[in-house]
């Protein structure tokens, strides 16, 4: 495992790096494969959220479609992928907030539909090998999950064999090159490409599929040597498959992620309302790193409160003994010192400085009010109650912090 310093997420810019452990995959069995760039935008970071525009690239054929999504994108995405949701009279539409252009959109269905027809007839004889971008693997979870939503999951893992992150490839291969393996800088320095842009997902599966070409072919060969559509080089291949994680493990993961969901979601009670106050992003970034370091313990909201009924304190002390390997003993200090307070409501927390004001969205409409152009949509309650990506438990009813910590799929 190699310890790589991001400075970027799909190219754009975060405000503190991120430790990011790169762990190399056991690859997929010898065989015919199709190697296809792949990327898409979603709605936000979590789980539960929508695909906006799904993208996928190859030197022969490409595929680009924008899909309406129930929700409206929150305003991380907004900025990441340069499109949000308009109201224009009674509809909902998808806008380019830099063209300025109402983009044509499918549902999510027949986005996925359309996308494995194209895949059937980019196959072949063998499998794909989709070739993508990131450093936290959180798209590959969200298409399997939005796959298996409507049952398309059987039909896509007849054609997809597994997914290879030239994230993790460029990690291993220029570790000592270059400080940020993010998309842009890659761009730069292996590709030639100073103006690339990544807000489009066809533009980052595009540079993606470059990238893993670029390192296959070597140092001292030229990028792009095989011509102007040439297909994927047997070497090309090859690094793709050794560095691809199968659909089958990526499955897994994904309910083994759900499962942390589960056990992070009991302790709802303990950080929602802190979570609700008018917290500063580093603030905010500290609670829900608290309340995953719960999660990734193992440890449930029921637990934690017989142990403070039986010994208080003392009882918090060892029960979070156990999350010793991953949290330190500050970070340990601290949820002590919060479950002690939620616990005794007489009790106020002094590690954290939270704002005493509630946290209350902005209901205004922030986009132009023109009758060409229509308004920002705060469509939010109504069209939660129609959206397919409700679930049964209180998952889906996490708050919005949940972008910070569930973008971890492994």
């Amino acid at each position: 495992m190699e310890m790589v310093s991001e400075t970027k997420v799909n190219g754009n810019e975060v405000d503190t790096p991120a430790e990011v452990v790169v762990e190399k995959p056991v690859g997929l069995p010898p065989g015919k494969y199709t190697l296809v760039g792949w990327d898409m935008d979603t709605t936000g970071r979590r789980l539960i959220d929508e695909i906006c525009q799904i993208a996928a690239y190859t030197p022969k054929e490409v595929y680009s479609q924008y899909i309406m999504p129930y929700r409206d994108l929150n305003p991380g995405a907004q900025r990441r992928h340069n499109v949000r949701v308009v109201t224009i009279g009674r509809y909902r539409m998808l806008k380019d907030n830099v063209t300025h252009k109402i983009l044509k959109t499918k549902s999510e269905i027949s986005a996925l539909t359309d996308f494995l027809d194209w895949l059937e007839k980019e196959k072949g004889d063998g499998k794909v090998i989709l070739i993508y971008h990131e450093p936290k693997r959180l798209c590959p979870t969200m298409l399997l999950e939005a796959l298996t939503r409507y049952k398309l999951l059987e039909r896509f893992s007849s054609i997809v064999a597994g997914f290879a992150d030239s994230y993790a490839l460029a990690a291993d291969k220029c570790k000592s090159t270059v400080k940020s393996i993010s998309l842009r800088v890659l761009a730069r320095v292996l590709l030639d490409a100073d103006t690339l842009s990544v807000e489009s997902a066809l533009d980052r599966a595009t540079a993606a599929y470059r990238i893993v070409e670029h390192l296959a072919q070597g140092e001292q060969q030229e990028v792009g040597a095989g011509g102007e559509g040439a297909p994927a080089s047997i070497h090309m291949v090859e690094t793709a498959r050794v560095w691809a994680h199968p659909v089958e493990t990526e499955l897994a993961a994904l309910d083994e992620f759900k499962k942390l969901l589960e056990r992070q979601n009991t302790f709802r009670p303990v950080f929602h309302p802190l979570l609700r106050l008018r917290l500063a992003l580093p603030e905010r970034k500290r609670v829900t790193h608290l309340r995953r370091l719960l999660a990734d313990a193992g440890l449930l909201y029921d637990q934690v409160h017989a142990a403070w009924q039986e010994q208080q304190v003392e009882g918090l002390e060892k029960q979070l003994k156990s999350m010793s390997v991953t949290a330190t003993d500050e970070d340990i200090k601290e949820l002590i010192e919060i479950f002690d307070c939620h616990f005794d409501p007489a009790k106020e927390p002094k590690g954290l400085k939270l704002a005493k004001r509630p946290y209350r969205k902005n209901t205004t409409s922030t986009g132009e009010t023109g009758e060409g152009e229509g308004s920002s949509s705060n469509s939010q309650k109504s069209s939660s109650q129609s959206s397919p990506t409700k679930v049964k438990n209180e998952v889906a009813e996490a708050d919005p912090s949940q972008a910070t910590d569930t973008v971890t799929t492994n």
